[in-house]
């Protein structure tokens, strides 16, 4: 029973992270009288939605905070206030390259954490039965 629990708190880990970062981003915004981006404003508009997906199902709550943190690692949103966009390529010539990664890498590493504290509700995601057992009422409530 206590370590459910715990696997349970470790889910809200990464949405703490994003927090917290989305915070660090208002102030510094605020502090030095500049604006927010658009991938500012994308985060900022995400970040609530995600609470809402955690209180509605907690299961729907963590793979909507996972697909959040692929949308920032593909750098269409952002909890930094100097968006830093990579890109790795692989190749000599300038012909031939091939692109291996573009995004943001802190995505990467709260990507990591996710999947290390969350990784159990991605177990069978491909099947039919995960989808219609994720959208089915949790209980059913009785007329007693």
């Amino acid at each position: 029973m206590k370590e459910n629990k715990i696997k349970y708190l470790l889910d809200f880990v990464p949405l703490i992270i994003l927090t917290i970062s989305a915070v660090v981003l208002i102030w510094t915004v605020i502090a030095n009288h500049t604006g927010f981006l658009w991938k500012h404003i994308v985060g900022l508009v995400v970040l609530p939605l995600n609470y809402f997906a955690f209180w509605w199902r907690h299961k729907v709550g963590v793979l909507a905070l996972g697909l959040t943190l692929i949308i920032g690692l593909l750098s269409l949103l952002s909890y930094s206030h100097s968006v830093t966009t990579s890109s790795l390529t692989i190749g000599k010539t300038s012909d031939s390259q091939i692109p291996f990664f573009y995004g943001q890498p802190i995505f990467l590493l709260w990507l990591l954490i996710h999947f290390i504290v969350s990784g159990r509700h991605y177990v069978a995601i491909a099947t039919s039965n995960y989808w219609k057992d994720l959208f089915k009422k949790p209980f059913q409530t009785s007329n007693n």
